[in-house]
């Protein structure tokens, strides 16, 4: 009779667990824990991107400055006008 007894409380146990284990699997994933990750990956994407943008600007700058630097501008009275990418500038 002992056995018997003993056999239906461990056999009791095993279901409860096997009930509890079941509907955690069953319940899904916990998307806030999703969604806190996403957002924190297209936060670094967002950094690295802006800080590759700033990169790329100051490279273009650098070879603007470099130019400007190969051909120095001079003022004296033989030289032409500077013009702009708008046209030439107008002396009145």
């Amino acid at each position: 009779m002992g056995k018997i007894i003993m056999h239906a409380i461990i056999k009791t146990v095993l279901l409860i667990s096997l009930g509890i284990t079941s509907a955690m699997a069953l319940a899904g994933p916990d998307w806030d824990v999703i969604n806190r990750a996403r957002a924190a990956g297209q936060q670094r994407n967002a950094a690295a991107t802006a800080a590759l943008a700033k990169e790329a600007m100051l490279a273009r700058c650098d070879e603007m400055m470099k130019q400007m630097d190969a051909h120095p501008m001079s003022g004296g009275k033989d030289s032409q006008p500077m013009t702009s990418p708008k046209g030439p500038a107008e002396v009145k």
